[in-house]
């Protein structure tokens, strides 16, 4: 979802001591200054979504900013105590000169970041100008805009590497960090020659990066190209990517198809970073836990396929609920949404993922009860069974019951049931078996 990112601070004015050499044919050049920053407001800058929150740009206590101008070749310090940005240090001049400010510094590190939002905060780069000339007497006002991108990288399979970098698409070079331009609004691009990390994790999840924007860049994991939605990307455009946006890509599809050995071809879809890859159908009769945890060539639809355990699909990030006011279940942060539906006369349950490169994903349960009955049972086989010597003929399933209570169907019960004899026959809705 895009929204408004807008960061606005009101920084007071503030004059420190004076002070001047003893000749006083020399103009009185004061020392301290603050600075009245504001980030660019504009409907170009999106928030993240972060399951169940949003992240937006905003100046922390202790950030700096550097400072300079064309008639002083370093740059001044100015840091947020939380209120204002001040320098005790910075000189005014002693004629207009058009001031540069740059953040998060005047050289920006990218290589080896944390994937986190706060290390994206620490090198989101912006730069701004004064409007117009000005000695700096009556302070600072600088209006900073983006000048970087973020990349949403997913990892979408359980314990994977993920070893992201970013070449300019002119030269071939790897990215590895920004430069501020003296006396301009803007970064130059650091690049090496040899490969440099950006990012470097292990395990499925969703990770931040800091990349260049407004050139043309290309982004890899490891040799591999990553995906946006169901097609690879490996190369931007020409003018690379929008300052201030943030783009999602994954390690590889969210959604895709497998055959099955009955000659089936079998869509699939999965709904969270690591999570199982769910058939969008059950398979067509209903099975004992028996077969139902067959494997291999003897598995009902063959070797490309599974039943998960219930510690793959239930729990916390995963198929989750917690109850609402009356002790109804409802849909929890940082787990899919989920909603009762009627469709084709049957009731179905949808599920929807929140996480970033799967909201667009759903996946649909259903019994083949017709709506008209009072109660549904969404009743599947797991491939785990009920560790205790005395049910040791006890599997498990995953269980969802749903009634009509005023005309209204709700659900009562979601989750583990452990108490569920071997022979009895359930739904199966198989995973792929990779």
């Amino acid at each position: 979802m895009k929204k408004i990112l807008y960061s606005v601070f009101m920084l007071a004015t503030m004059v420190l001591a004076a002070c001047s050499s003893d000749d006083t044919t020399e103009p009185v050049v004061k020392r301290g200054m603050v600075l009245k920053a504001n980030v660019e407001d504009t409907d170009t800058r999106a928030t993240i979504d972060t399951v169940g929150g949003t992240w937006r740009f905003a100046f922390a206590m202790g950030d700096e900013v550097k400072v300079g101008n064309n008639q002083v070749e370093g740059y001044y310090t100015f840091k947020n105590n939380g209120t204002e940005f001040s320098s005790a240090d910075a000189l005014q001049t002693t004629k207009d000169a058009t001031w540069y400010a740059y953040f998060p510094g005047e050289t920006i590190d990218l290589r080896n970041q944390s994937g986190t939002l706060a290390d994206v905060a620490n090198k989101y780069a912006l730069a701004g100008a004064t409007a117009s000339a000005t000695t700096g007497s009556d302070g600072l006002t600088v209006t900073m805009k983006a000048k970087a991108a973020v990349l949403c990288i997913v990892g979408v399979n359980k314990d994977e590497k993920l070893d992201i970098s970013v070449k300019t698409a002119d030269d071939g070079k790897y990215v590895s960090g920004f430069k501020a331009v003296k006396n301009s609004e803007g970064f130059s691009v650091e690049t090496s020659d040899t490969k440099v990390s950006l990012l470097s994790k292990q395990g499925a999840g969703v990770y931040y990066v800091v990349v260049p924007a407004g050139v043309k860049i290309s982004v890899s994991n490891g040799d591999k190209s990553l995906y946006s939605g169901d097609k690879p990307m490996s190369t931007t455009k020409a003018d690379g990517l929008k300052a201030g946006k943030y783009y999602t890509l994954t390690t590889g599809m969210t959604k895709g198809s497998a055959k099955n050995s009955l000659g089936e071809t079998i869509d699939w879809v999965q709904l969270w970073a690591g999570g199982p890859k769910f058939a969008v159908k059950n398979v067509k009769e209903e099975m004992t836990w028996y077969d139902a945890t067959k494997t291999g060539d003897q598995y009902v639809w063959g070797a490309n396929w599974r039943t998960p355990t219930i510690d793959e699909v239930y729990g916390e990030g995963k198929l989750n609920w917690e109850q609402d006011e009356i002790g109804f279940a409802k849909p929890v942060a940082g787990s899919p949404y989920f909603e009762i539906k009627e469709q084709g006369g049957y009731l179905t349950l949808v599920f929807t993922g929140v996480q970033p490169g799967y909201t667009k994903n759903t996946l649909t349960l259903y019994d083949k009860v017709n709506i008209k009955e009072q109660n549904h049972n969404f009743d599947y086989w797991t491939a785990s069974e009920h560790i205790n010597e005395q049910k040791e003929d006890r599997g498990v399933l995953f269980n969802i019951v749903a009634y009509d209570i005023n005309n209204e169907f709700k659900i009562t019960t979601f989750g583990k049931n452990s108490a569920i004899y071997k022979d009895k026959k359930y739904l199966v809705r198989p995973v792929l078996a990779k």
